[in-house]
């Protein structure tokens, strides 16, 4: 009787054990559901946020001019207008033009790229007198806005000859400078910073210089910061309205972005008597299209790099 009275006990002890356990899974289950719908919800929100203006210059861009002044219009044209891509390719000369951003951009994103990774690796990985006065000096570069000293790089870019040439945007980048370079030499001083001393020293011991320590042993492990610096120096670039145009400021050596204002100007010349604030209205879907036009390859370039910049971008844990 005693042994039947203690298994009773027993199951009903296991049964209660059990659906107090049941209950708490429950109850995490409930609150890690509302958690993610909390979680989805921030992040809907916060992509549609990024993403509103991209779809409205879509849009906008393949609008005719009587959809665009037409107030009951406002996402969804009547008619898809591809021919303001065409007049925006006129309007901004957009073949010279890129050339002329490709080799500013790209240029300036693989010298930037190579030219700082040898400013990081130094400070990073030396220990030299003046090191850490050349590490402030680094830093007040970056903070220093780059408004203040444009007269005097004016300057010397005339007396040297640089202006209206493409050197004007691509020699800073050579000496780790140019738009962020400062910014770009601390990313390569964290990255370096994280590598053991290990690795120097069995480079050193199995003959190793430190040309080839640099090239094969430390540039490798720093893949992440090589990516995030490229992509950073080359949508920089291309996106420069300031630097750019005020040193290249030929109509064969203009960029895209200044480009852009060209459009309105462009259209008031050919249609000449009518009025310029009607001319700027009928022209608004060409800007558009101009606009995506500029971003098509920045965007090609995030896209294809995307994964390896939100890699290094998690490991360095600064993004600007």
């Amino acid at each position: 009787m005693s042994s039947y009275i203690q298994k009773l006990s027993d199951f009903v002890y296991d049964t209660r054990k059990k659906y107090e356990n049941l209950g708490y899974r429950v109850k995490k289950k409930i609150r890690f559901i509302i958690g993610r719908i909390f979680l989805y919800y921030v992040l809907i929100e916060m992509a549609f946020l990024f993403i509103l203006p991209f779809i409205y210059i879509l849009t906008t861009s393949m609008m005719t001019a009587a959809d665009y002044l037409d107030p009951t219009v406002s996402w969804i044209p009547t008619k898809i207008e591809w021919a303001n891509y065409k007049k925006a390719l006129w309007g901004m000369d957009y073949p010279l033009s890129f050339m002329n951003t490709m080799i500013t951009s790209l240029g300036s994103a693989l010298l930037q790229t190579g030219s700082c990774a040898v400013a990081g690796y130094a400070l990073g990985r030396y220990k030299f007198k003046f090191r850490n006065t050349f590490f402030i000096l680094v830093v007040i570069v970056l903070l220093i806005p780059p408004q203040t000293t444009l007269l005097a790089t004016y300057g010397m870019y005339v007396q040297l000859g640089l202006i209206n040439t493409y050197f004007s945007v691509l020699l800073p980048a050579l000496f780790g400078l140019g738009i962020r370079g400062a910014l770009f030499i601390l990313i390569y001083m964290y990255f370096f910073q994280r590598i053991p001393d290990a690795m120097d020293d069995a480079a050193r011991i199995d003959g190793a210089g430190p040309f080839r320590l640099f090239g094969q042993i430390m540039l490798p492990l720093v893949k992440s910061a090589i990516i995030i610096v490229f992509i950073f120096s080359f949508v920089w670039h291309w996106n420069d309205n300031y630097e750019a145009p005020i040193f290249m400021y030929k109509e064969k050596l203009l960029t895209l972005q200044p480009k852009l204002q060209n459009i309105n100007e462009y259209y008031r010349k050919k249609f000449g008597t009518v009025e310029s604030e009607l001319v700027k209205a009928m022209t608004e879907p060409m800007l558009f299209a101009g606009c995506f036009l500029v971003m098509l390859p920045v965007l090609i370039v995030y896209i294809i790099g995307q994964k390896h910049l939100a890699a290094g971008i998690e490991r360095i844990g600064v993004i600007e």
